[in-house]
């Protein structure tokens, strides 16, 4: 049947496939890398919201936030960074191709033309060229360079936006912010959370049995150290900060 012969793929078809797979993967990643960092910086503000002074107030939702916006925001009133800038220029190639159909506009010409030369310099020590494309109205040159220039602006992005919240957190709030974090993490977060149950039972120097810290802090704890190590919270820190949000 002629329906069945065009859904078999023959060699030449499949050569064709693989030769545009990276072009492909690109349009695909790019947008998902962008969203994924955008959720997550709407997290943190809501996490942020949660102390006033931090966040501005505004008329939306508290997880509603424009991308302009947003951006300003987790700068926390800081001089705009080389990675700023960059996640300016991301933003608006994730834009171009979601809502553009991946063609170059006059408007990712011109975000790109305006960034810093320090964010172009980078952008091209990440991708090993600058921004590529042959004319306006074209789809542009992206490749796995691009998904990789993207990743890496994201990350730098991110630990900025970390180290600003950390200069203006105290421990007592980063404390609230860890308990915040183990007790809603997964599906059983709360439940561990709130259970009273001792932990393993440790001998003392006098080898007499005394109850471990509850089990629940012991994993508060653990929660942490794995992802919160360089503030070195002290196990009293953590309790208080569990027991500032039961």
């Amino acid at each position: 049947m002629a329906q069945a012969e065009r859904l078999d793929v023959t060699a030449t078809d499949a050569k064709q496939i693989f030769k545009t797979a990276t072009e492909d993967m690109a349009f695909l990643a790019i947008p998902q890398v962008v969203a994924l960092h955008i959720e997550l910086c709407v997290g943190t503000v809501v996490e942020c919201q949660r102390f006033p002074g931090l966040i501005g107030p505004q008329n939306k939702g508290p997880e509603w936030w424009a991308v302009p916006f947003l951006a300003k925001t987790v700068r926390f009133g800081e001089t705009e960074t080389t990675a700023d800038h960059l996640m300016k220029f991301c933003v608006k190639l994730r834009n171009t191709i979601m809502h553009g159909a991946g063609k170059v506009d006059d408007q990712l010409v011109q975000t790109w033309s305006q960034l810093p030369q320090a964010a172009k310099a980078r952008w091209e020590k990440l991708a090993k060229r600058p921004f590529t494309y042959a004319r306006v109205g074209a789809l542009p040159d992206l490749r796995w360079p691009e998904v990789m220039a993207t990743l890496a602006v994201t990350k730098e992005s991110a630990r900025e936006i970390n180290a600003r919240i950390g200069r203006l957190l105290t421990r007592e709030q980063w404390a609230q912010v860890i308990a915040h974090d183990y007790r809603d993490g997964s599906r059983h977060g709360r439940r561990r959370f709130n259970s009273m149950t001792p932990g393993k039972t440790v001998m003392d120097e006098n080898n007499k049995p005394h109850p471990g810290q509850e089990r629940a802090l012991q994993r508060l704890q653990g929660h942490a150290t794995t992802y919160y190590r360089p503030l070195g919270m002290t196990l009293d820190e953590l309790r208080t900060g569990r027991d500032a949000i039961r």
